[in-house]
């Protein structure tokens, strides 16, 4: 039986981006352990004529952070990921962003999980990185505190990796969006499009999502 993906179709938008105007994405398929927590976290992209936008909203009440340098291991924080395959149909290689709420950036590049190649230690400019933090004491909802953490990546320094990446309606990409918290109080493993493996393990590019450009 053939396994079935999920898919999403990446909007173009002018400049400042209106998110309200932008259709979201639920991580909400939670794997591997059966702790009962499981944070609602939405996810919207977009792109323009110079980069795709990409914004999570994460419903987590004191996340962790406690790495600060660019390439830490931020996955054992409160973080939230994006793998993507520019080039599905004709290259093996992913890139892995992954951010904790402070927007502290791991980034890597490679075919699978081992042997990868760290890449742009000075990040938050180039990615555009930046987060915030919210809470409403009057809700009712168990929604009451979130956090949003919104990065762009410049489509000429993704075709420097990828020389054939072009921008374009109906191209095909593939990828995946996770949180995790490998030592928060609650440890936890989310995702868009659902892995199959026995344990842990955000590395399998055949368990990418599909996402189009519109």
């Amino acid at each position: 039986m053939e396994k079935k993906l999920r898919s999403y179709l990446i909007q173009e938008s002018k400049l400042p981006v209106n998110w309200n105007e932008i259709s979201p994405l639920g991580v909400d398929q939670y794997l591997w352990l059966h702790n009962g927590y499981q944070p609602k976290v939405e996810v919207k992209l977009c792109y323009t004529g110079e980069r795709l936008h990409i914004r999570f909203q994460v419903f987590e009440e004191n996340p962790l952070i406690r790495y600060h340098s660019p390439g830490d291991p931020v996955y054992k924080d409160s973080c939230v990921e994006f793998f993507i395959q520019p080039l599905p149909d004709s290259d093996a290689r992913y890139l892995n962003f992954e951010l904790n709420a402070a927007g502290v950036l791991l980034l890597q590049l490679g075919e699978g999980r081992e042997q990868r190649i760290p890449l742009a230690q000075d990040s938050t400019e180039l990615f555009q990185i930046k987060g915030d933090f919210h809470a409403n004491a009057g809700q009712t909802t168990g929604e009451n505190t979130w956090w949003t953490l919104e990065f762009s990546i410049p489509f000429a320094w993704l075709q420097s990796l990828f020389p054939d990446f072009t921008v374009a309606s109906g191209q095909l990409l593939r990828g995946n969006f996770y949180k995790c918290g490998d030592e928060t109080d609650i440890p936890h493993y989310g995702c868009w499009n659902r892995v199959d493996s026995a344990s842990p393990n955000f590395h399998l590019s055949s368990c990418f999502g599909e996402l189009k450009f519109q």
